[in-house]
């Protein structure tokens, strides 16, 4: 499977045939030239690779004489952001979710606490087993959502960062 997002705008699933979630139908054809010949929902449109980072995963082309960028998922990039490890996962995060439904044992914290990446802040009990809940970056607690023993919902908020 892959997508693709356009001009951090539209988002393509080429699988599905689908842009921004609605069915479109999509071909691409590699001409002689080394140019494409695309037909997007019955449109005819030819387009060229002006430039490719393969690193990054992105590519520029010029259809009909516009420049888009086009940033492109593949299986293991769709499954790293549906587990919150993609490139987003290194910014800076503001809120703490439950991973799991469970039971609050311990809040290791208090609102107003400087926390490093890594300390504990919580643990949480789910399916008989203790879950510590670690900061994942560098932070001032300014809001803690839950108290000892309560029961929590998975992604339920747990603890806010400034």
């Amino acid at each position: 499977m892959f997508k693709a997002t356009v001009n951090d705008q539209h988002h393509f699933d080429i699988l599905e045939q689908k842009v921004n979630d609605k069915p479109t139908t999509f071909d691409c054809k590699l001409l002689p030239n080394g140019k494409y010949h695309v037909i997007l929902n019955n449109k005819s449109f030819n387009a060229e690779i002006v430039e490719v980072d393969r690193n990054a995963k992105a590519v520029v082309l010029l259809i009909d004489k516009r420049k888009f960028s086009i940033q492109i998922q593949d299986d293991f990039d769709l499954l790293l952001s549906k587990m919150g490890m993609d490139k987003k996962a290194g910014d800076i995060i503001s809120e703490i979710k439950s991973p799991m439904p469970g039971l609050v044992l311990d809040v290791k914290v208090n609102i107003g606490d400087a926390v490093e990446k890594g300390q504990a802040l919580m643990v949480l009990e789910a399916m008989k087993m203790e879950n510590v809940i670690a900061a994942p970056n560098e932070g001032i607690v300014s809001r803690i959502d839950v108290n000892k023993q309560d029961k929590v919902d998975k992604n339920q908020i747990l603890i806010r960062f400034e």
